[in-house]
């Protein structure tokens, strides 16, 4: 019991402290009284953005009273896409969502992100608890002790559970493992009781889990499936006649059969629960289907039969029994077929979360095992994630010099089947490594447990505490929190600097018509955060609007660009300079940055249709100098305009070194206003007085009559400000309270965070104010903290 209770609380420790570290960071730039509206919060640890998508779905589940959600609008926009991911971690985040809802009162949002803090630690406490009572029934303490150890422990299993990242990659791990459980907990009986009901019903169960398991992701639990077939005839060929297998247990086979058929029936089950009636006759095999439910069915006969030949003496088969075995073998390859003639290549796309070994902050990211070790080398974590494997080694030794009953036998042969498939997945994908610590950890249980009742129990205890103490201590340190409370992580801070570039834009270009081409993780960020839609994110089921962005921004004219991002209805292009993701998508579609439209936005050759937009990153320690490009689609401009505007957003990003250029193309247009009143802002911003001077009589001249009604409001602001700068006050009043009569809610949204704050200064040092109350407060809501505090001093 101590060594339970002691893991136990090690989780709740680690998890404690993760816990308030993520509240810490989400806490930071937020304001100290809860603000009138509710609006998302929290930064997931290490930026894992996938998390987002189980939170605005949950949070659309709620919002339009879906228990199944079948349809998002927020990628691929302005159609959006269809899911087909599993609903189950869904309705577990809302569970516990509507719980605390419960209890506090408070509103569903700020509910569904509590529930994100505590989804999947609780799912490890709850279904790991019930597996360690159960090998406890049924292997010994000792295995229960080690399972209970391993599951918080032992690297990259135990870091799929962290606070604040909501996945069912966790879920997934966690179901793989009970898929193979109660199979071995069969096995390992008594020999003379294989055929009771109860074994069948075990096998049942263990193909009823496999199925909720090939529900939530076919990609994790096919493999798994694989395996424990290919453990089963492993353990057949180990435990055959003449290999010292008691005679009644030859002659009775494992229930196979039951375990296919408690998976086909809760695959289809599953199928009719997440698709009936409206979303069924889809071939989208990243999701649950019926054809796996009819390749189930004949992989059991296939594995039954292949079990009976290599356990018994060969039986002449009739036309009925080889019709069922041709059927049962084309019932198993419908499932590739279907694949490949319906999706094709597209199935093997390679999802972001393959990648990643675990959800931990500075997790290793690679394309497969090999590149993992020539991009690091042999690593401490490559050490802590390959000695785990040890465990095979007292496997196989237990196994092939039958140290142990026939049953305990069996059960080490079959959990070796998953093992051997999960190792060669994680081969390809460094995610596997997860599979791998699950099959290692029931491995671990089969090989206790058959040395339970070993003559020399003391020593295998030690042996056992030994090599449980290599495996696991160095996983239970990589684990560990590390870093002070004002150490960020780089995730942190651009978890940080998304969600006020989300805060920013929802503000200053609202969220109905929005729709934005922006790297995949910042999509998914501005979303969230803002509720602004944009085009792909690398989840797979956004493949189509991944499709678009690449095809806009490796366009290789303007022209055809503008073409695209028309039929898109594209409002905003944004490329943040700590997310390069653009360039990746620009090489997809031609090889090479270089002569796309992207490049000409990094050099800054705007087509007369593209407009920038000021922002400003918020200042935070570690990620200086870091800036944001932020593109409006407007109608198009002529030269004069396009050249002034260019120069307020060089001056107001504080990009002085790109100033002259600008002032080159100002300087070709002597006769536009705009153009005069850019002029004067690069002088007084390069602290040129004399220029200046010269340049506000030229503008004092020019303003006779209405002139300067041809300009924006924006740029109206902007000319009080440049009359106030060169002391005409009389002048500025004039035209900043005619600036201030005609603002409304749009034209206070379309000034640059500085523009609005010298409005302000102006507006207080002359005596004036926005008429009406609300629009007021909204032009200082739109101000950063620090800004709006000075104005209110």
């Amino acid at each position: 019991m101590l060594v339970p209770v002691l893991a136990l609380g090690f989780f709740c420790l680690v998890t404690t402290l993760r816990m308030r570290r993520v509240l810490h960071v989400s806490a930071i730039g937020q304001p100290a009284s809860p603000a009138p509206a509710w609006r998302p919060r929290l930064i997931v640890p290490g930026h894992l953005n996938e998390s987002y998508k189980w939170l605005d779905q949950t949070n659309q589940m709620f919002l339009l009273g879906e228990g199944r959600v079948r349809h998002v609008g927020y990628e691929n926009a302005p159609a959006g896409h269809d899911v087909n991911t599993a609903s189950p971690y869904r309705w577990w985040l809302g569970i516990l969502a509507l719980a605390r809802k419960a209890v506090t009162g408070s509103g569903i949002g700020s509910c569904v992100e509590w529930a994100a803090l505590i989804s999947d630690p609780l799912l490890l406490v709850l279904l790991g608890t019930v597996a360690v009572v159960v090998v406890a029934r049924r292997f010994g303490g000792l295995a229960a002790a080690l399972l209970s150890a391993g599951l918080v422990s032992l690297y990259p299993f135990a870091s799929e559970f962290i606070p604040g990242a909501p996945d069912d990659r966790g879920l997934t791990h966690l179901l793989a493992l009970w898929s193979l459980l109660p199979i071995l907990t069969a096995v390992v009986r008594d020999p003379g009781s294989t055929t009771a009901k109860g074994v069948r019903r075990a096998f049942f169960g263990a193909g009823v889990v496999g199925g909720i398991g090939l529900w939530i992701s076919p990609a994790a639990q096919l493999p798994i499936l694989l395996g424990i077939a290919a453990g089963a005839v492993i353990s057949a060929w180990a435990l055959r006649p003449g290999s010292g297998r008691p005679e009644a247990m030859a002659g009775e086979p494992l229930p196979w059969r039951a375990w296919a058929l408690g998976g086909a029936l809760t695959s289809l089950a599953a199928y009719l629960v997440e698709f009936f009636p409206s979303a069924m006759g889809s071939f989208e095999l990243r999701s649950i289907h019926p054809v796996y439910g009819v390749a189930w069915m004949g992989g059991g006969e296939l594995v039954a039969l292949a079990c009976a030949r290599i356990q018994g003496p060969w039986e002449r088969r009739g036309a009925r029994g080889w019709t069922l075995a041709v059927f049962a073998l084309a019932a198993v390859v419908a499932v590739p077929a279907t694949i490949w003639l319906s999706q094709g290549a597209d199935y093997l796309m390679e999802d972001l979360s393959m990648t990643r070994l675990s959800l931990l902050q500075d997790s290793p990211s690679a394309g497969g095992l090999w590149s993992w070790l020539r991009q690091d080398g042999f690593t401490s974590t490559v050490w802590i994630t390959f000695i785990p494997v040890l465990v095979a080694a007292p496997a196989i030794a237990v196994l092939t010099l039958r140290l142990s009953a026939p049953g305990k036998r069996s059960a080490i042969a079959i959990a070796l089947g998953p093992l051997a498939v999960a190792l060669g997945f994680a081969v390809r994908e460094l995610s596997w490594w997860n599979g791998v610590d699950a099959a290692l950890l029931l491995l671990a249980v089969a090989v206790t447990g058959a040395l339970e009742g070993s003559p020399r129990r003391r020593l295998v205890n030690w042996a056992s505490a030994a090599l449980a103490a290599v495996i696991l201590i160095p996983g239970a340190v990589r684990i560990w929190p590390s870093g002070g409370v004002d150490d960020f992580t780089q995730g942190e801070v651009v978890g940080l600097v998304e969600r006020d570039l989300a805060y920013w834009l929802a503000q200053h270009i609202g969220q109905a018509n929005a729709i934005v081409l922006a790297p995949p993780n910042t999509t998914a960020s501005l979303y969230y955060y803002g509720g602004i839609r944009g085009l792909g994110t690398f989840d797979w089921e956004s493949r189509d609007g991944t499709r678009a962005a690449v095809r806009i921004v490796s366009a290789l004219t303007p022209e055809e660009a503008q073409e695209l991002i028309n039929k898109r209805g594209i409002t905003h292009i944004v490329i943040p300079g700590w997310d390069p993701y653009l360039d990746g998508y620009a090489r997809i579609g031609q090889g090479q940055v270089g002569g796309t439209f992207l490049e000409r936005l990094h050099l800054w050759i705007l087509p007369a249709w593209i407009r920038p937009v000021p922002y400003l990153v918020p200042t935070i320690s570690g990620f200086e100098g870091q800036s944001a490009a932020i593109l409006e689609v407007v109608e198009d401009q002529d030269d004069a305009t396009a050249a002034s505007r260019m120069v307020e957003y060089l001056i107001d990003t504080g990009q002085m070194d790109l100033v002259p250029n600008a002032a080159k193309v100002v300087r070709r247009f002597p006769a536009d206003l705009g153009a005069l009143l850019a002029k004067a802002e690069i002088a007084i911003a390069q602290g040129n007085t004399e220029e200046f001077s010269q340049d506000v009589d030229t503008l004092i001249r020019r303003l006779g009559g209405d002139a300067d009604q041809t300009l924006a409001w924006d740029q109206r602001v902007n000319l009080a400000v440049v009359l106030a700068q060169a002391h005409r006050m009389d002048l500025a009043a004039v035209r900043l309270k005619q600036c201030l009569d005609e603002a409304d809610d749009e034209k206070l949204r379309s000034l640059s965070t500085n523009s609005l704050y010298r409005l302000h200064v102006l507006r207080k040092a002359l005596g004036l104010t926005i008429k009406d109350p609300g629009r007021l407060e909204l032009s200082l809501e739109l101000l950063p903290s620090d800004l709006r505090e000075r104005l209110r001093e």
